[in-house]
């Protein structure tokens, strides 16, 4: 089976529109990267880590910021006429979940993801795993940044959460999903009485809420330490199992 067979057409930002117009296409369309095309072209590619880091993290206004300054150059794409198998190893071997998908003259004609090569929207799968980022918009408000989202056939929420953590560690090649994400929440998919789909969210437990909660004291508290993630997340999980036992 071709690309062009499953590819979609592709939401993409122009260079010279602004950081917070594409922050805003990357939220309407829950998805973490946009192809950056001029007159039709792939220039490159912008993702909401892009814009955190490039944008927030260094104070500068996402209003008046373009993206030509914040995009990576070196888009990751592959070509219409290649193989479904071909793409899906590409994304696999670069760690992404999407593809720019272009003409032999470089002309964005789609995009094809994961979730479009392991199954069409009739079989969509009852659990999916939804990794992410908290980041400040340009208003300083924060808001869920996606990292990965995990499809998971079948098992119980718990299981299913097991292994989209299991999934996300050898994607992102940490020991620790803590160290990369600051959270998950799941998407839970059944079949309604009339058979219509429908969908639930669950976010990140309450759990791990007071997890990072205390995480983020005892960082502080350490005077922000690198790479010490792992350590201050176990460390705060014990404090608040320890207190949840002694609770009960």
């Amino acid at each position: 089976m071709l690309v062009s067979e499953r590819m979609k057409p592709a939401v993409f930002v122009e260079p010279d529109e602004t950081l917070a117009t594409a922050a805003r296409k990357l939220r309407k369309d829950n998805i973490g990267c946009l192809p950056v095309c001029q007159d039709g072209r792939l220039l490159g590619m912008i993702t909401d880590r892009d814009i955190a880091m490039r944008s927030v993290a260094d104070n500068r206004d996402a209003n008046h910021m373009r993206v030509r300054d914040a995009m990576s150059v070196d888009a990751i794409f592959c070509s219409k006429e290649d193989s479904v198998e071909q793409a899906t190893t590409l994304m696999r071997q670069a760690h992404v979940q999407r593809l720019a998908v272009v003409s032999a003259d470089r002309h964005l004609v789609g995009i094809i993801s994961m979730s479009d090569v392991e199954g069409s929207g009739s079989e969509r799968r009852p659990f999916e795993v939804i990794f992410y980022k908290e980041i400040l918009d340009h208003a300083g408000l924060p808001h869920h940044s996606q990292l990965m989202r995990v499809s998971v056939a079948r098992g119980t929420k718990d299981e299913a959460v097991q292994a989209a953590i299991r999934q996300f560690e050898e994607t992102r090649q940490v020991t620790s999903w803590a160290s990369a994400a600051d959270g998950y929440d799941v998407l839970s998919i059944h079949v309604g009485e009339s058979g219509e789909s429908l969908e639930s969210l669950d976010l990140t437990s309450e759990r791990d809420a007071e997890i990072r909660a205390r995480a983020r004291v005892l960082w502080e508290q350490a005077g922000f330490p690198e790479r010490q993630d792992v350590e201050l997340w176990e460390k705060a999980a014990r404090g608040v199992d320890g207190e949840s036992k002694a609770a009960k």
